[in-house]
């Protein structure tokens, strides 16, 4: 089985996460295979914040609306950038082979590129990120102002002032423009989607469970996706080393979820305490709670029947209702024949 490790999707959702209101970005997540796969030898995902906006790969050699809806008109210069990355990408895989002796299998370099604009007059930042074969490489990060690059633990590729100095002529004259360009045109078109707010929808979940009771709080369906959720016990808040999960997913539709989940033991029960739910989202003013409060009872015991023995009660009711059936129909009966046979002796 062929498994393409995406090393820079800990840091897309990242760099997702740390935007808030204001801020804008455009991502290319490129990847270049070496060796004989089934799929394209070079592929673009491009993402406007959060939202998969267009696609390119080596086969087609133009981007495409996602979903099959025709190609995206950015012009030739933005075909031309991708060509690059292309080669650019592919160079650094065969540097990367031949510095670790990699000469046979499946090799993979991938590349996670693109640019920040923020609505407060910052300077647009613009960045890339290397990995080969799932392991970091190397990064760059420069906003006109500040000029940073990062190698990997094993890369020993270094950049000397010559070069540093031509990528910061390069990024500064015709990467970060036609980012920021090509950034102001996506979001033109998905402006409805990407400053859309939706609204979470809260809720407790509880899950009957041997020896006490799983308490989640959920909220789903809301956009975009910061937002803050916090499980408040008599209203403090729980430590977070009580909780599972908290990380914000996909719900399938554009929009998000998440939920963090106690576990409940009996004796907690007992005492009854008052659960909260409070969630803040930039689709609210105030703050959404939702409350609940343990109650022990006999609701909280989990009884398992097993498979024969459910068929076997099953059964059992079965013939008791055909009996209450048929007692009652010669209950019927033996009222009918009495009625007909007073009325015999009164005629």
């Amino acid at each position: 089985m062929f498994v393409l490790q995406l090393v820079f999707v800990p840091l897309f959702f990242h760099q997702v996460m740390s935007s808030g209101s204001g801020r804008h970005s455009l991502w290319a997540l490129a990847n270049y295979i070496s060796g004989t796969t089934p799929f394209p030898e070079f592929s673009v995902v491009l993402m406007l914040d959060d939202i998969q906006v267009g696609y390119f790969d080596s086969e087609i050699d133009r981007i495409t609306r996602t979903g099959g809806g025709g190609e995206v008109d950015l012009g030739q210069e933005a075909v031309f950038v991708l060509r690059d990355i292309f080669s650019s990408m592919k160079k650094r895989l065969t540097l990367v082979k031949h510095r670790f002796n990699l000469t046979t299998g499946v090799h993979i370099q991938q590349r996670m590129t693109g640019c920040e604009v923020l609505e407060d007059g910052q300077p647009a930042l613009i960045m890339f990120r290397d990995g080969s074969n799932g392991q970091d490489a190397d990064s760059l990060l420069y906003n006109m102002t500040h000029f940073t690059y990062a190698s990997g633990d094993s890369w020993e590729i270094q950049w000397d002032t010559m070069k540093k100095t031509y990528f910061q002529m390069l990024y500064s004259n015709i990467y970060l423009p036609f980012c920021v360009r090509t950034l102001q045109q996506f979001f033109e078109r998905e402006k409805h989607l990407v400053t859309r707010r939706v609204r979470p929808r809260v809720r407790f979940i509880t899950k009957q469970v041997v020896g006490g009771a799983l308490v989640t709080c959920l909220a789903t369906d809301f956009y975009p996706r910061h937002i803050n959720l916090t499980l408040l016990r008599d209203g403090q808040p729980v430590d977070e080393g009580e909780l599972s999960g908290g990380l914000v997913l996909p719900n399938g539709n554009g929009l998000y979820q998440v939920r963090k989940t106690l576990m409940v033991d009996d004796e907690e029960l007992r005492r009854k305490h008052n659960y909260t739910c409070t969630t803040s989202h930039l689709s609210m003013d105030n703050r959404l709670e939702v409350s609940w409060r343990a109650e022990f009872s006999r609701s909280h015991r989990i009884h398992i029947i097993s498979a024969p023995a459910g068929l076997l009660m099953a059964v059992m009711l079965l013939l008791l209702l055909l009996w209450w059936r048929r007692r009652y129909k010669g209950g019927t009966e033996a009222v009918t024949t009495e009625t007909q046979e007073s009325l015999s002796s009164e005629e």
